[in-house]
C-alpha cells in the first residue's frame, strides 16, 4: 500500500468523525453538538463547518493547532445516547476518541511514517480489522460534494427518538399480521421501513409546520404506511388498485382508510377534499405523476421514486448513460416537479431499501399556471409514447412471471442444457463453474426473450432450481452438491415429493444412499 500523506491522513479523519455508525452496527448516527478550536494558545468557539474547512486545508496554510468537538452518538436500541469527545492534534497529526460508555472503548488515530497508527486498551481486533480497512479506505476516495447528506431536513436526534417509539409500539403486533395472513414478502423489511418513513414524515411535518389536514398515499400497497400514520392521530387515506390481505386486519378506522380504486392520472379524483398532502411511497408507475397530480390540486406531496417509468407507463427510457439508472430517474421526477411549479427539497433517507432519495414539494410557485402543467405533460407523452394509446399503468390482476406460468417442459429443457454446460467445464463433475454471461451466451434469443417474459430471466430460474444449482460468488453458476437429509434445516425439507434430478441425470448417479437423499430415487 503507498504511503498515506498528510492531507489523505485528515481526510480520513474527516469522513471517521461523521460516520462513526460505520463502524458500529449499534450506533444510528453521529451528531456533533459542539465545536471549539485552539488559536494563538486561546480557546473560542467553533463550528462543524470551519472543522470540515480546517481539516482539508493546506497544512501551511492552517491557523489553528487544533480543535476539542462535542458529539452524541446516537444508539438504535437503547434508550441513552453515548455522549463523546474528539480531540484533533494538527501539530501531532492524532486524533483522539473519548467516549463516555463502558461498551465502546476510547481509541486514537495517528500518523507515523505514511501509516496509520491505531491505538486502545484492548480492542485491537476492531482497530485492526474494522477501523484500520476504513481509514485506509477514506483516505483515498474521493469526495462528492454534491451528494445528498442522509436526513438532512429533519432533526436527526428527534428522528431516531421517534423511530424507536414507533418499533416499540407497532413491530410486535404488525409481524403478528404478517404470519397471520402468510405474506411472503419480508415482514422485517417492510414493517421497518414504512416505520421509518412515517417517523421521518412526523419530524418533518412539525419541523416545518405543514401537519397535513389529511394525506393521501397513491400506491399504496400493503397500506402499512397509511395504518402507522393513522395510529399516530394523523387523518389520512390510501388507494391501491388491489386490496392486500393485511388490509383485513388493522382496525376499522384504517379499513375505511383504504380505498379499492385505479388512480388513472388524466381522470383521478380525490374522493376527500380535506387532503393537503400527497405521498408516493415506491409508488412504482405512479412516481412520476404524484408532482403533476399535486400540483393539480395545488398540495404538497413526498416522493421516494421507485421503478423508473415514464408519464405514459412505459418503461424509462435512459436521457443521461454516465450516470446510473436511477439517479437518471431521479433527475427526470425531479425535472417534472420543477415543470410542476415546485420549489423542490431532496433527502436521503435511512431505510433498508437502494431506492431512498426522496423530493419534497412543500411549496409550488404561484406564477405557474396549471396550463403550463398540462402543456408540459401533454408534451411528455406525445415524445415518449408510441401511437394514441391511453396512459397504461398496472393492471388489477397482477401477473406471476415466477417460471410457474412457463409450459414445464420448455423449463426442464433449459434446466438440462445449463446444466450439461456446466457439467462438461470441468473434468470433476462436481466441481464445475460458469460465470452468468457465458451461460446466458450458450443460449439462444428464443430462450433468453423466453425466460425474461414469463419468469424475470435466466437468475430467477437458477434461483427457483435451488436443488440443482448453486450461486458461487460473484456471478458464477455451479451445480450443488446434495446434501443428506439429516444435514439439512427442518424448514428446507420436501420429503420424497419428487424426483431426484441427479439419480435421473448426472452421469455419476446421486452421491447419497436413497434414505439419505430428500428425493425419490
Amino acid at each position: 500500500m503507498a504511503a498515506v500523506e498528510e492531507a489523505q491522513f485528515w481526510q480520513a479523519i474527516g469522513i471517521l468523525i461523521k460516520n462513526y455508525h460505520a463502524l458500529n452496527k449499534k450506533i444510528f448516527e453521529v451528531v456533533i453538538t459542539q465545536v471549539k478550536k485552539q488559536q494563538d494558545g486561546r480557546v473560542c468557539e467553533s463550528s462543524a463547518e470551519e472543522l470540515a474547512k480546517s481539516l482539508k486545508e493546506d497544512p501551511n496554510k492552517r491557523t489553528c493547532t487544533g480543535f476539542t468537538i462535542g458529539f452524541k452518538l446516537l444508539s438504535k436500541k437503547l434508550a441513552d445516547n453515548i455522549l463523546g469527545t474528539g480531540i484533533v492534534d494538527f501539530e501531532k497529526c492524532l486524533y483522539e476518541c473519548q467516549l463516555g460508555s463502558d461498551s465502546i472503548e476510547d481509541f486514537s488515530v495517528g500518523l507515523l511514517g505514511g501509516e496509520f497508527q491505531l491505538k486502545s486498551k484492548s480492542n485491537t481486533n476492531w482497530l485492526e480489522f474494522v477501523l484500520k480497512p476504513k481509514l485506509i479506505s477514506w483516505s483515498q476516495s474521493k469526495q462528492d460534494e454534491a451528494k445528498v447528506k442522509s436526513l438532512g431536513l429533519v432533526n436527526v436526534e428527534k428522528y431516531n427518538d421517534l423511530y424507536k417509539e414507533l418499533k416499540q409500539r407497532h413491530s410486535k403486533r404488525l409481524l403478528e399480521h404478517w404470519k397471520t395472513v402468510q405474506e411472503s414478502t419480508d415482514p422485517l423489511k417492510f414493517i421497518y421501513e414504512d416505520l421509518a418513513i412515517a417517523a421521518y414524515l412526523m419530524v418533518l411535518w412539525s419541523q416545518t409546520q405543514s401537519e397535513p389536514t389529511a394525506f393521501a398515499d397513491l400506491g399504496c400497497g400493503n397500506g402499512l404506511l397509511v395504518h402507522v400514520l393513522n395510529a399516530e392521530g394523523y387523518k389520512g387515506y390510501g388507494y391501491d388498485i388491489r386490496k392486500r390481505k393485511l388490509w383485513s386486519l388493522y382496525p376499522p378506522d384504517t379499513q375505511r382508510s383504504l380505498i379499492e380504486k385505479a388512480v388513472e392520472p388524466n381522470n383521478f379524483r380525490l374522493d376527500f377534499p380535506d387532503v393537503d398532502w400527497l405521498i408516493g411511497n415506491h409508488s412504482d408507475e405512479l412516481s412520476p405523476w404524484i408532482p403533476v397530480l399535486a400540483g393539480r390540486l395545488n398540495i404538497n406531496y413526498f416522493l421516494l421514486p421507485c421503478c423508473p417509468y415514464e408519464l405514459s407507463g412505459a418503461k424509462f427510457r435512459r436521457r443521461n448513460t454516465k450516470i446510473s439508472a436511477y439517479q437518471d430517474f431521479f433527475q427526470y421526477v425531479t425535472k417534472v416537479s420543477h415543470e410542476c411549479g415546485y420549489e423542490i427539497l431532496q433527502d436521503r433517507l435511512k431505510i433498508p431499501s437502494t431506492k431512498r432519495l426522496a423530493l419534497l414539494g412543500i411549496r409550488r410557485k404561484a406564477s405557474k399556471a396549471i396550463e403550463d402543467l398540462e402543456y408540459f405533460v401533454q408534451e411528455e407523452l406525445r415524445k415518449y409514447k408510441t401511437g394514441d394509446a391511453e396512459i397504461k399503468l398496472r393492471e388489477k390482476e397482477e401477473s406471476v412471471r415466477n417460471c410457474t406460468q412457463v409450459d414445464k417442459s420448455i423449463i426442464d429443457g433449459l434446466v438440462f442444457k445449463i446444466f450439461k454446460l456446466i457439467l462438461d467445464s470441468n473434468e470433476d463433475k462436481w466441481s464445475g463453474r460458469l460465470p452468468m454471461r457465458q451461460i446466458a451466451q450458450a443460449l439462444t434469443k428464443e430462450e433468453l426473450s423466453g425466460i425474461k417474459s414469463e419468469c424475470g430471466g435466466i437468475k430467477t430460474l437458477l434461483r427457483n432450481k435451488h436443488e440443482v444449482f448453486e450461486f458461487c460468488g460473484g456471478d458464477l453458476i455451479g451445480i450443488r452438491t446434495p446434501k443428506p437429509t439429516a444435514a439439512l434445516p427442518k424448514s428446507h425439507l420436501t420429503i420424497k415429493k419428487r424426483s431426484c434430478f441427479f439419480k435421473l441425470h448426472h452421469p455419476l448417479g446421486c452421491p447419497l444412499e436413497d434414505a439419505e437423499c430428500s428425493f425419490i430415487h
